[in-house]
């Protein structure tokens, strides 16, 4: 009986012996093997001696100056592509509602030229956005990012159970690059990237049922997540073949050339209207702040755009009153060019003015993390603190006040909309919806210009004088502007 259990433990060891050959002998296998390689070979090798063709249609949504945060505007378009290991030409036709519009795109070697949506002049394009094209085009077929990976000897980053990952820094974006182990072919491509907005933004592209055109893998499914999943695009490859040519979509202008990066120099300048008010003109940005003085505290409403744009603003606001703390920041809308700067204002320490309609949007946007850019706030974290509106609220110091009322819908541009009053100026301050042109008369009257005059009606507000956030110069619009001219120019529509 002895014998027997020794026999029974020396085939269990052996059999452990062996299963471990095996897993070594695999891991061995997997370690000496070339995923990069081989799957270059299955979808990019082919079009090195060969033009693939191929037509696809698309279901993308877009964050725009939409009614609400979040609120996606989709678009559906349909095109064909040509390409081979060095050249990408593009034409399609994207529809909205009822409208259609054309665009055309080539890629070559050295040169990137686009005729975008709807226009008749090529793009203004630099190096880097040629750069950006080697994982764009990734969106419809990757073979540009995997022959950029081949060409660079891009080391394994890691091997998982299903997926082999290369990851490479392209300018300030990380791309990674997943590779099935089983098939050799992409399975799925993620880049992070900065936002000036949203912080860390990482996309993500999945590929899906591939089908072969010779010794060439396709596939016919592409997901596309945005935002870190906010937004959700999709791609469809159809009618897919090689073909002997291209055609010529758009002609390279003499003397053409990518330009390079021109980075916009702040320019910052700050005046005062009294003692209470002052108005902060960022011209590379071409908008304005105002900052509102109490006796012990300030008030500033509007940041747009970016991180450094807030610490511009901040900079001006410790300038003009150094013991004064900034206790408020206000941006009349969820927009870019207003909420844009907020993040320097909460590590600051001022409440936040939110309503209903953004106080989720504004968490996320000061939550969020920023590894690829960081900036005052990611350095040294501070709690969020905001302070609530529900139709008005009113700022005051005991002797000075001003009043922010929530007109929302009335703005005919989107549903969280501010204005603010300073009653003892009888001084209107607005971001954005009065167009009313510096030479001549308006030929339009826009429904946002329409719902301002509507709401400052409905509220009984004793307006002189309206000045306006956004723009400052670059539209040859008036930006302060008496009432009366507002005014007229809502009865002269009526007439």
């Amino acid at each position: 009986m002895k014998h027997y259990k020794n026999q029974s433990g020396h085939k269990k060891l052996k059999a452990i012996i062996t299963l471990l050959a095996f897993t070594f002998t695999s891991l061995l296998s997997f370690s000496q093997t070339d995923f990069l390689k081989e799957s270059w070979h299955k979808q990019s090798e082919p079009l090195e001696t060969k033009i693939l063709n191929f037509e696809f249609q698309e279901s993308s949504n877009q964050l725009l100056h939409s009614f609400a945060p979040w609120q996606q505007t989709h678009f559906s378009s349909s095109g064909e592509i040509w390409s081979n290991a060095t050249n990408f030409s593009k034409i399609d036709t994207i529809r909205s509602n009822q409208d259609r519009y054309l665009s055309k795109t080539v890629l070559s070697e050295q040169d990137f030229l686009q005729q975008n949506y709807g226009k008749e002049q090529l793009e203004l394009l630099t190096k880097l956005h040629f750069q950006e094209q080697i994982y764009l085009t990734a969106r419809y077929i990757p073979h540009r990012l995997l022959s950029y990976l081949k060409e660079h000897h891009t080391p394994i980053e890691r091997l998982e159970e299903k997926c082999a990952i290369y990851s490479v820094q392209i300018n300030h974006t990380t791309v990674k690059l997943y590779i099935d182990k089983g098939t050799f072919l992409i399975s799925k491509i993620q880049t992070l990237s900065h936002d000036e907005l949203f912080g860390d933004v990482e996309t993500e592209y999945t590929y899906s049922d591939y089908f072969q055109i010779g010794e060439f893998y396709i596939a016919k499914h592409i997901a596309i997540k945005k935002i870190n999943g906010k937004l959700l695009d999709h791609v469809d490859i159809i009618h897919a073949k090689f073909t002997d040519s291209s055609p010529k979509l758009l002609e390279r202008p003499s003397g053409y050339k990518l330009a390079d990066e021109d980075p916009k120099v702040p320019s910052v300048s700050t005046s005062s209207y009294n003692e209470h008010i002052h108005l902060v003109e960022l011209g590379h940005t071409d908008d304005r702040a105002m900052i509102v003085e109490f006796s012990d505290f300030l008030l500033v409403a509007e940041s747009p755009l970016t991180s450094e744009n807030g610490e511009l603003i901040i900079a001006e606001a410790k300038k003009l009153a150094p013991d004064k703390p900034i206790k408020y920041f206000v941006f009349g809308h969820y927009h870019p060019h207003y909420l844009g700067g907020v993040r320097p204002f909460v590590q600051e320490g001022a409440q936040i003015i939110v309503s209903k309609h953004n106080q989720e949007y504004l968490s996320y946007i000061v939550n969020a993390k920023r590894t690829v850019k960081p900036d005052r706030l990611s350095l040294h974290s501070r709690s969020l603190q905001m302070e609530l509106i529900q139709n008005s609220l009113r700022i005051s110091d005991g002797d000075y006040s001003m009043d922010i009322y929530l007109i929302g819908e009335k703005s005919k541009h989107t549903i969280d909309y501010l204005i603010y009053y300073l009653p003892k100026e009888k001084l209107l301050f607005e971001d954005d919806l009065v167009w009313i042109p510096m030479e001549g008369d308006p030929k339009n009257v826009s429904p946002r210009q329409i719902g301002l005059y509507n709401a400052i009606q409905d509220l009984g507000l004793e307006v002189q004088t309206i000045i306006q956030s956004w723009p400052v110069s670059d539209y040859g619009v008036k930006t302060i502007i008496p009432f009366e001219e507002l005014e007229n120019s809502i009865k002269n529509l009526k007439e």
